[in-house]
Parts: structure tokens; C-alpha cells; sequence
């Protein structure tokens, strides 16, 4: 509980120092903090992106889980109109295992957004290459949501999402994804399932800087 207890107080720290330190004439910078429940476990996350020239900028990720791991990414960001195309390189360091604290995997990336006053699309493509003997084998990981607006920001939708393996059956779960505003920050809802009848659940808090 004390190593959770110290991420969630770092991100914390994070969110107003960044912002406050990368400002300039280029533009505003942007900053989102996000705090997620799923596979068990709390995963805290701070994205931040700065401006370095029209439509294009650098973003930055910085992860944390519960279950004892923490990554962190960085690549360009390119916007074209509602669109914005995210290629990122990342680095995930581990503690499970007698050897302690160590990279895990060597993460690129890929995430693709886009928002119009009806429609809101989101897409992560992660790559994980197994660099430590103790961790999970190499994988992709994907998730693809669609949403349509209710009101305001609430939007609601279908999501697939899923795991696959080399050498192994892929893991699809397929499900709906509900969010909703709540004034100081965004709530989503997701609940699908895979071909064996098997359920996962995600509750995510999202709020802007």
C-alpha cells in the first residue's frame, strides 16, 4: 500500500509543477490527469503534451500501477484538425521478482484521438518486447473505443479491447463504454467480455489541466 501511496503522491505533485515549468509564447501547454480501476488493480497516469510548433507538439506519459510497475513514454504529437496521431517510445520498470527494480519492457506505441461535437474516437496500440526474465512474455495490446455524444461531454458507445500473444490464442473483450460528466472531471464506465464469458470492468476518473 506505501509504494501506491507514493505514486498517487507524485502524480499529484507532477500535475502542477509541468505545467507551470514548460508554458511559453508556442502556445499552452496541456495536461490530463487520469486515475483508473481495472485487472485488479489502480493505475494512475499523467498525460501532458507541449507545444513546439503549429500542430505539432511533444507529449509525455507517466504510468503507475499498484501491482508494482511504472512506465514512462515520450514521442511527437501531430494534430490535423480534430485528429491528433501520437507515435510514442516507452520504458517499463518492474519490482516483482528477488532482482528488485528493473526495466521490463521496451514499449512504442501508438495512440490516435479524435473529438467532434457528435463523435469522439480513441485508439491505443502498445507493443510490449520483453526485455527482464521475470516479466510477461512479449505482447500487443489494444484498445478501440467509439463514442457518440448524450449531452454535454457524456458520450457512450462500443469497445474492444484485448491482449494478443505470439504463439498464443488472442484475449478480445467486447463491451460498451459510458462517460459522464461530473462536473470537476470526466467518469467512464466499461464492462465487456471475452469468448469465454469472462468480464473485466473499468472505472476511470479523467480531469484537465
Amino acid at each position: 500500500m506505501h509504494k501506491l501511496l507514493t505514486r498517487l503522491l507524485l502524480a499529484a505533485m507532477l500535475l502542477p509543477v509541468l505545467p507551470a515549468m514548460s508554458q511559453d509564447n508556442s502556445g499552452r501547454t496541456s495536461c490530463l490527469f487520469r486515475l483508473d480501476y481495472h485487472y485488479g488493480e489502480i493505475n494512475p497516469w499523467l498525460f501532458y503534451e507541449r507545444p513546439l510548433a503549429t500542430n505539432i507538439g511533444l507529449s509525455a506519459v507517466f504510468q503507475m500501477s499498484s501491482q508494482g510497475y511504472a512506465q514512462v513514454d515520450l514521442g511527437p504529437a501531430f494534430h490535423i484538425g480534430n485528429l491528433a496521431l501520437i507515435p510514442m517510445a516507452g520504458v517499463e520498470f518492474i519490482e516483482a521478482g528477488e532482482k528488485g527494480a528493473r526495466i521490463g519492457h521496451i514499449c512504442p506505441e501508438f495512440f490516435a484521438f479524435y473529438n467532434s461535437p457528435q463523435w469522439t474516437f480513441e485508439s491505443q496500440n502498445l507493443y510490449f518486447v520483453k526485455v527482464a526474465d521475470e516479466t510477461y512474455s512479449n505482447r500487443y495490446y489494444y484498445r478501440h473505443y467509439l463514442g457518440h455524444r448524450l449531452y454535454g461531454d457524456s458520450f457512450i458507445g462500443p469497445q474492444v479491447e484485448g491482449y494478443i500473444f505470439p504463439g498464443d490464442g488472442p484475449d478480445h473483450y467486447f463491451g460498451a463504454h459510458l462517460d459522464v460528466s461530473a462536473g470537476v472531471g470526466l467518469i467512464g464506465l466499461f464492462y465487456g467480455l471475452n469468448r469465454d464469458d469472462h468480464g473485466i470492468f473499468r472505472l476511470t476518473f479523467l480531469r484537465g489541466f
